[in-house]
């Protein structure tokens, strides 16, 4: 039997825009481990807390008891030539620094304003698996990787697919030649399509947003090709199958 997702809960979704949707919760925890924190999790009706910045912003009562992560210092950034590994409550803002230059700091500038950077974090953004989310395609673009609670590791793209364990650091390699392209109704609007390219020695490695409930990995125009995007009304299916392989081929053009 698959366990819930224990880092994000859909009241504490950092990365979501949606305040009006978020409930007032019953009970409040800060544990001091990640023991603790797992423990409380397995819980009904424990949501994990990150940032907080969307807590009790609709008045609605629920039965939601929330599971503060801040003391379990899953804030640490570690960096060895181009590998970093990234506790799970390092703020999107602390990527934007430590990655200067990178994939990895331009995705985290587009994802939020920079009031939210502040607080929206790695672990976070990982876990709400968002559609639309430009850090966490540029993670799955980069061949991230997630470590759990539990002492596993696997693939950002893996985790998102399947959650399960408490996240407590995201690992990646912010090395090789990227780029990023998009189309949106104005040029700071969220993307209707982006794809997002690294080149590495495994070759070219792309992801796209805008095409599905999650970012979605290609390796080629094929690839892009056999997708199916969702419809909605800022574009079609068929208008999102259009700019996907346009900007696709784009990013493979500029990293060939």
């Amino acid at each position: 039997m698959r366990q819930k997702p224990c880092f994000s809960g859909r009241a504490f979704n950092l990365v979501s825009a949606n305040f009006n949707s978020v409930p007032l919760v019953v009970e409040y925890h800060r544990p001091e481990s990640v023991a603790e924190a797992v423990e409380l999790l397995q819980q009904p009706d424990h949501v994990a807390l990150a940032g907080g910045t969307v807590v009790n912003a609709d008045r609605n009562r629920s039965q939601l008891v929330a599971v503060d992560l801040q003391s379990l210092g899953l804030k640490v950034v570690s960096r060895e030539a181009s590998r970093v590994q990234f506790g799970a409550m390092c703020r999107l803002s602390d990527v934007e620094r430590q990655c200067g230059g990178d994939l990895l700091a331009e995705a985290a500038r587009r994802e939020l304003p920079s009031t939210l950077r502040t607080v929206g974090t790695v672990g976070g953004t990982v876990a709400a698996g968002g559609g639309e989310s430009l850090m966490l395609a540029a993670l799955m673009a980069s061949g991230a990787s997630v470590r759990t609670a539990n002492g596993d590791e696997v693939s950002v793209e893996r985790y998102v697919s399947a959650p399960s364990e408490l996240i407590i650091g995201v690992d990646v390699t912010a090395e090789g030649a990227w780029t990023i392209e998009h189309t949106g109704r104005t040029p700071m609007d969220t993307p209707i399509v982006a794809v997002v390219g690294r080149r590495s020695e495994d070759g070219i490695t792309l992801a796209l947003t805008g095409v599905g409930a999650q970012p979605v990995v290609a390796r080629s125009i094929d690839d892009i090709n056999q997708l199916i995007p969702i419809d909605d009304f800022r574009g079609s299916s068929e208008y999102r199958h259009h700019l996907a392989v346009t900007l696709g081929e784009r990013v493979l053009g500029d990293l060939s």
